[in-house]
């Protein structure tokens, strides 16, 4: 809920409820706020809000509009910021915006299984007995010793591992694996890869893949995961037989281990009868899933490395945002410009990744700056500027000893950086300028323009892209074409997000 308190003043400990803006501020009694100040004009000020952003104006007024102390015209304003109106003193309070793109990172990054009935988890605990007979296990070390001397077996296994090696994400690493699996066992219709989280004991499906034209359901026996995790042995499901006839298809269930532990299970459905899948074979499938199982493991680990870096980038992030009314929400929304911009020019996964850091941290290096610089409502003096524009330096100094750091760097160091040459912090012109600088650069000037400050004022959105082509030889041409198509095709909005497209 957004609401004023009035702090000082005749109406003193007042709280008004605003419900809809624009909202005006003065004494005449057909503003929204009316107020018994004679040092109030007759209609002093103004809050708007565009998309999450709340703005005060000052309507011309006698006396001024003060925000946190500074003499503002055209300004945003923050949860819990003070305004001062003729001797009036009021709080704003809005709802708090916090920045959480783990989750977006994670989608980037991880693209699970599209198929409606694997889109929940699956949660393993307490589930009941077998409802028909006991399915056969097998020790994963017997099957893989079964297949050890045969080299048509192993050189084909060692085959498939070459194909594993150039997957960068879990999806298609996931379904990479899956079609060597597939085609080792007889009539297999369907695979499905899980990942394991312990701790909550759920299975997430990571990948699926249907073999046939027909996408049929699948038949998870999530007694048979939980089986197969507590005993870590395999387990081939037998289909009931009712007067000879098989109802349903055998099932394979394998759990993949890591450090003794179980990381994934694997789900293979078969239509041929049991007879069928003879020995050798599952024996060969059990042990291509071993050999398989350190590359999920490695995606995993890389996975949770990410969640640990952005969350302490979140972290600093909100410590800035602390610092500076300012800077609340705008480096995510610089990062969602930037991620459309990325989704306009068809970056593959891993750059729209980097850049989603990259943009997210830009403007980190601001921690750095002392308060009476970063808060100031009012225009820079020379000296004040020129300690300002260190905080890219500052930015990258923090982050570069971070994993990775020099893949993301651009954007933080250099999204100042001017395309005739005459930004900081070294004056790199063209093409000079990092491809990551280049694309926060106009995303960064986008919303300072449409955000507003006291010196700059506030733009509407289509004014802010007239300005930006206005001053185009500033940007990178190229991108600001991407970003003004992205714009204009819906792509990038003040509510746009950073999933995977």
């Amino acid at each position: 809920m957004t609401h004023l308190l009035i702090t000082r003043g005749a109406e003193a400990g007042t709280r008004i409820v605003l419900s809809g803006f624009p909202v005006s501020i003065g004494r005449d009694e057909s503003n929204e706020v009316s107020l018994q100040d004679s040092e109030v004009s007759r209609h002093h000020a103004r809050i708007k809000q565009n998309g999450r952003l709340f703005i005060l104006e000052d309507l011309e007024s006698k006396n001024g509009v003060y925000l946190n102390g500074d003499k503002i015209l055209n300004s945003i304003v923050n949860n819990e910021d003070r305004i001062l109106i003729g001797s009036t003193e009021l709080v704003f309070f809005a709802n708090a915006q916090d920045i959480h793109l783990a989750g977006d990172l994670m989608a980037l990054e991880f693209s699970y299984s599209e198929d409606p009935e694997l889109s929940q988890p699956l949660h393993l605990d307490r589930e009941p007995p077998y409802s028909g007979a006991e399915p056969k296990r097998i020790v994963l070390s017997h099957a893989i010793d079964q297949i050890s001397a045969d080299y048509g077996a192993t050189k084909e296994i060692f085959d498939c591992l070459t194909t594993f090696e150039s997957r960068t994400d879990m999806k298609d690493l996931g379904q990479s694996i899956l079609k060597s699996l597939g085609a080792m066992i007889p009539g297999c219709t369907k695979g499905c890869i899980f990942l394991w989280d312990s701790l909550g004991r759920n299975l997430v499906a990571l990948s699926s893949l249907h073999f046939g034209t027909q996408k049929e359901n699948f038949a998870i026996s999530k007694r048979a995961h939980q089986d197969a995790i507590n005993r870590k042995q395999a387990l081939i499901l037998i289909p009931n037989v009712t007067d000879s006839t098989i109802i349903g298809q055998a099932r394979i269930i394998i759990p993949c281990m890591s450090r003794g532990e179980v990381i994934a299970t694997i789900h293979l459905e078969t239509s041929q009868p049991i007879h069928v899948l003879n020995s050798f074979a599952i024996s060969q499938v059990i042990a291509l899933a071993a050999k398989a199982t350190p590359f999920i493991d490695n995606l995993v680990l890389r996975r949770e490395q990410d969640v640990w870096l952005i969350g302490m980038i979140e972290s600093m992030i909100a410590t800035i945002e602390a610092k500076d009314t300012y800077t609340l929400g705008h480096s995510e929304r610089v990062c969602k410009y930037s991620m459309g911009i990325a989704d306009e020019l068809h970056l593959n996964r891993e750059l729209k990744k980097q850049l989603m850091i990259s943009s997210l941290c830009h403007d980190i290096g601001k921690i750095g700056v002392p308060d009476a610089i970063l808060k100031k409502a009012a225009l820079l003096s020379n000296e004040e500027y020129e300690e300002m524009k260190l905080h890219p330096v500052i930015g990258a100094k923090i982050i570069e000893k971070l994993p990775n750091a020099k893949r993301f760097l651009g954007g933080i160091k250099y999204h100042h950086e001017k395309f005739d040459g005459t930004g900081y912090p070294e004056g790199l012109e063209g093409e000079r300028i990092p491809f990551f600088g280049r694309i926060v650069a106009i995303a960064d000037a986008f919303d300072a323009m449409i955000s507003g400050r006291s010196y700059s004022g506030f733009m509407e959105a289509p004014e802010a892209i007239e300005k930006l082509h206005e001053e185009a030889d500033l940007f990178d041409p190229e991108i600001l074409k991407a970003f003004t198509r992205a714009w204009e095709s819906g792509l990038v909005t003040q509510k746009s997000d950073t999933k995977a497209r």
